[in-house]
């Protein structure tokens, strides 16, 4: 049961910060969208400051760390891992969608990006976390690109860890600049990677 309740308040608090951001939200507000009493989320939050930090990190900074989602045995190339990245980002925009039914994609993905952005000027450890997800999503390409040369997929003579940031680069710059149009998409994201992919392999 509180897994439960946890579960819908969280969902509930996410889906009102993305629509009002922190400061339109009030506690009454999240009360009558969870259907949780305060008693209630005051036994998951100290206050609405500390859920809104517990939200950022269970919605965005757990759900992108690539450590979390793949493992060296869900892939056996270089381009199955593309297509297991492409897929882990539709799941994760596709989950955002689900939230915001009422909001079209491009509102839904500004919306996104707009409250990580504000998240991170209330917690400075939020800007920590998003780095080290960004490292470790360039050290998880640096592994798989070094298995794609040891394999023979990819050639000897390309620099690494430049090409593992130029993979890491082409979502978040996809991310960023399609939250201004129609939100990010997962076939142009596949495409551009793979037009990279093209490039370094044998």
């Amino acid at each position: 049961m509180r897994k439960s309740n946890k579960e819908t308040l969280y969902k509930a608090a996410f889906r009102l910060f993305l629509v009002r951001q922190f400061e339109g939200v009030s506690l009454s507000d999240i009360e009558n969208e969870s259907g949780l009493t305060r008693g209630a989320i005051f036994y998951y939050a100290k206050d609405k400051k500390d859920l809104f930090h517990d939200i950022i990190k269970h919605f965005v900074i757990d759900r992108q760390n690539i450590s979390t989602k793949v493992t060296s045995s869900d892939y056996t190339s270089v381009r199955d891992y593309i297509d297991l990245y492409v897929k882990g980002v539709k799941e994760t925009m596709d989950s955002l969608y689900e939230l915001l039914p009422d909001m079209t994609r491009d509102n839904a993905s500004r919306a996104y990006v707009s409250t990580i952005l504000e998240a991170s000027t209330f917690f400075p450890d939020v800007n920590i976390w998003y780095r080290h997800n960004v490292n470790n999503d360039i050290s998880m390409w640096v592994s798989v690109l070094h298995k794609g040369v040891e394999d023979g997929e990819i050639r000897e003579d390309i620099d690494i860890l430049n090409s593992a940031k130029q993979f890491v680069c082409i979502y978040y710059g996809l991310t960023l600049m399609n939250s201004f149009s129609d939100g990010l998409n997962s076939n142009q994201l596949l495409e551009q990677m793979l037009n990279l992919y093209d490039f370094i392999k044998n």
